[in-house]
């Protein structure tokens, strides 16, 4: 079979002849108008959804004379009579036709379009598979902007002005490409990822990601992608904020499609709204995607649930760093209340000050609480303990952990036994 030799082309003008007035000629009626081409319509019966376009159309048997002055007709009739008399009159005088589902027939194909106002993607496979071309259609939408279609506008403009900036338009064309996705990537087991995440990151061009990011996390990055480490931990900070935030804005600005993985979820004390902001104000394109926290999933993977009937009616979730790492003490009140849960992030450190706060402010020392480090890894360890005792046991906690404040944290003893199990993840009874 001979290959089919096809040049896809743009019409200006066209002057256009659909016959038919069906379901097949409904749908290549809508792809002219939704490139705004007039047409005529000659027909024997006109459907319903095709006489509510309003286009202009004859309700008769087509004869030779209604094809005069067309150079573009299309056989949408499936009718052997029509297409008959249309080769004879190809015989006398040249114009191009397209017999719908009849790629040997045809001088043209409709291709699969894109439209951004002037600026249009056409996929074509020569009449061989609508099917495919529509998938490839739209897998391409995917990738591209909306606003593709105001940055043609805008050099149509400047092209009218004589201004002709080809360095400053592959800038401003790259950067609509440019996107920045924030992942939220749980606590560290990459069965805890959503799907979404994990899809993200097999798209992306570049990945900037945090300490706390497990290597099997990482593992999920496709080999090409470039990976730069921005970790962030107490007093070694291998980039500042500020940084992360230039890095970010540098390659979205070229055109890259960046992921900023981070532990847990973005907006859950990750300065996930920071980063967001300052790409927005920057007019950069970003999608933030949720992550587990570890303020949920730690309590979860020890048996502690943040709330249950008759044990906790409701949950705070704080932080224990102030901006500078200092002591923030503003939440120590909240231990006070009955059937309540605490769940402290960044703790670990400042359990001393913790414990002496409480105390001082009338916090029953015997107040149940929980060391939960390594939260779904295999490293995973859980301490069980008092506020009392908290600052001593603290001692054998490895970090990263979340503290647990409330009677919720007596349920571990049966619940844990429902919590994800992991080879080397061991629970210490202290005080």
């Amino acid at each position: 079979m001979e290959a089919i030799k096809s040049l896809p082309v743009l019409f200006r003008n066209p002057n256009i002849l659909l016959i038919g007035g069906g379901k097949v000629a409904l749908q290549k009626a809508k792809v002219l108008l939704d490139n705004e081409i007039d047409f005529s319509v000659v027909t024997q019966t006109l459907c319903n959804e095709l006489n509510a376009l309003n286009t202009k159309h004859k309700i008769k048997s087509f004869e030779k004379e209604d094809a005069d002055n067309f150079n573009i007709i299309i056989d949408a009739t499936g009718n052997k009579e029509v297409n008959l008399l249309l080769k004879e009159i190809k015989k006398k005088r040249f114009f191009l036709l397209n017999t719908v589902d009849v790629p040997e027939e045809c001088d043209f194909y409709f291709s699969s379009l894109l439209r951004y106002k002037n600026l249009k993607v056409a996929v074509s496979s020569s009449g061989a598979s609508p099917t495919v071309t529509q998938i490839v259609r739209d897998k391409i939408k995917e990738f591209l902007p909306d606003s593709l279609g105001d940055l043609i506008e805008q050099k149509s403009l400047e092209r009218e002005l004589g201004i002709v900036d080809i360095e400053r338009t592959k800038e401003e064309a790259e950067k609509l490409f440019g996107k920045v996705y924030l992942i939220g990537c749980g606590i560290g087991d990459p069965e805890l990822l959503t799907i979404k995440a994990y899809k993200t990151i097999q798209t992306v061009d570049v990945v900037f990601y945090d300490n706390l990011i497990t290597e099997e996390i990482l593992n999920l990055v496709p080999p090409h992608v470039e990976k730069i480490y921005v970790g962030k931990e107490k007093g070694n900070h291998t980039a500042s904020q500020d940084a992360i935030n230039k890095f970010l804005l540098d390659y979205a600005e070229q055109g890259y499609r960046v992921a900023r993985l981070k532990n847990g979820d973005p907006y859950i004390f990750g300065r996930g709204a920071e980063e967001a902001e300052f790409l927005i104000r920057s007019n950069i394109n970003v999608e933030v995607i949720a992550g587990i926290s570890s303020a949920i999933a730690a309590p979860l993977s020890a048996g502690i649930p943040p709330t249950a009937r008759g044990y906790s009616s409701g949950i705070t979730i704080v932080t224990a760093h102030n901006d500078g790492c200092t002591f923030n003490s503003n939440w120590i009140e909240l231990l006070k209340i009955p059937n309540h849960t605490v769940i402290v992030l960044m703790g670990l450190t400042q359990t001393e000050k913790i414990v002496d706060d409480a105390l001082l402010k009338g916090v029953d020392k015997k107040l149940p609480a929980a060391i939960i480090s390594n939260a779904s890894r295999k490293n995973q360890t859980t301490i069980i303990t008092t506020l009392e005792n908290l600052a001593d046991a603290s001692r054998d906690a490895d970090k990263p952990a979340v503290l647990v404040f409330g009677n919720v944290v007596n349920l571990s003893e049966i619940l844990s036994a429902a919590a994800i199990k992991y080879s080397s993840a061991k629970e210490v009874a202290a005080g």
